[in-house]
């Protein structure tokens, strides 16, 4: 989810020192927790336990990374400065409730893209802080939309994937990318601060609906009926 930040550096890159080593470490984080049933074997030479582990990591790229991409991409398209910062204690749930159940649940929040005003210009990512918001609630809606839009969008490509390969590690990625987009987008999406779905159904219900109504859709046909 994107949450606002009330500083602002002007900064020559679009990506920090630190955002880098940050992204990795959630995209770890939440690999290693959606898959923890299987890390083990993994570890011990497991051909199948690896190709499932393998196949969690590559869907947590579309189901987080792409995400948190989304919004700090379509802010810096807006005329903001957007980095990814990492949550310690988001991080130590994560891994706390991967371990403590077997794998069998996992929650926690890595981190979020932060974004603050300033303008992006030129194709190199250098910013200025002259020009001035036009639509701040507007374009704090747009912004936050980008997430779980990028949700539903793999969510549907997996499901599609899922039904018509018959290869096996397709599958798995397809199922893990399915079920990871679709559970995060729905969370996402729920109209409760600080999440995107907040934002969104403040400032544009039609286009919050036509987001959550077919993730949420998705997750109680599949996850919960």
């Amino acid at each position: 989810m994107a949450l606002p930040k009330f500083s602002a550096s002007a900064l020559s890159s679009q990506f920090t020192p630190r955002e880098i080593p940050s992204i990795i470490l959630a995209w770890a984080v939440i690999s290693v927790g959606v898959s923890y049933t299987y890390v083990l074997g993994a570890a011990g030479g497991n051909t199948q336990d690896i190709q499932y582990v393998v196949a969690a990591c590559v869907a947590t790229v579309t189901g987080f990374v792409l995400h948190e991409m989304g919004h700090k991409f379509v802010a810096i398209r807006h005329g903001y400065v957007a980095h990814f910062q990492i949550w310690i204690w988001g991080i130590a749930l994560a891994l706390f409730t991967a371990v403590l159940s077997g794998g069998r649940l996992f929650f926690g929040a890595p981190g979020a893209v932060y974004i603050a005003p300033a303008a992006a210009m030129g194709a190199y990512g250098y910013y200025s802080a002259n020009q001035r918001m036009r639509d701040p609630d507007q374009e704090n809606m747009i912004i936050s939309a980008a997430g779980p839009g990028i949700n539903l969008a793999f969510a549907i490509c997996f499901l599609i994937v899922y039904e018509v390969t018959n290869a096996l590690f397709l599958g798995l990625v397809a199922a893990f990318g399915f079920e990871l987009n679709v559970v995060l987008g729905s969370f996402n999406m729920l109209p409760i601060p600080p999440l995107d779905g907040y934002k969104v159904f403040k400032n544009n219900i039609p286009i919050a609906l036509a987001i959550a109504l077919p993730l949420w859709g998705m997750f109680l046909y599949f996850f919960i009926l």
